[in-house]
């Protein structure tokens, strides 16, 4: 069976990637990742956060805040996902963006990288960079970019 990484953050863009998401792992008869990455720097462990494993944060405030976000942005990305009847799961990594969904990606041996664009300014974007460009750059496997403004 296929599988299809989608990554999503807590931006409106989220809802339009876990829409196609949606509508590709329907047409391909694919399993689906949902994948929220947290800055390290906010994450309070080293490991995978596995959202059916219902392990809390540790103590560490900003962090906790972090993971806790991150939790509810892939729970959110799940419900539609079940409720179309589609085989889905979710785990948060701390970790560069685009390293982490690119890594990611080659470890399921995904199918498709499904994913948003922020539509950042030049500015922004070259004092950030751009994630997408990026996961483009390294992925093993097709990336999908959602560029619907809102």
């Amino acid at each position: 069976m296929k599988t299809l990484l989608i990554a999503v953050d807590n931006t409106p863009v989220a809802e339009k990637v876990i829409s196609l998401a949606i509508e590709e792992a329907q047409a391909h008869k694919a399993n689906v990742v949902v994948l929220c990455c947290v800055d390290p720097a906010y994450s309070s462990c080293n490991q995978p956060i596995e959202i059916d494993a219902g392990e809390d944060p540790a103590d560490f405030i900003p962090a906790q805040d972090e993971q806790n976000t991150a939790e509810l942005v892939v729970r959110h990305a799940l419900a539609p996902l079940l409720r179309a009847g589609i085989a889905a799961r979710g785990v948060i990594l701390a970790g560069d963006a685009a390293e982490t969904i690119v890594t990611q990606s080659q470890q399921l041996n995904a199918s498709m990288i499904i994913m948003g664009r922020r539509h950042l300014s030049s500015f922004n974007r070259l004092l950030k960079g751009s994630v997408s460009a990026a996961v483009i750059e390294r992925a093993h496997c097709p990336v999908l970019i959602d560029v619907r403004k809102d």
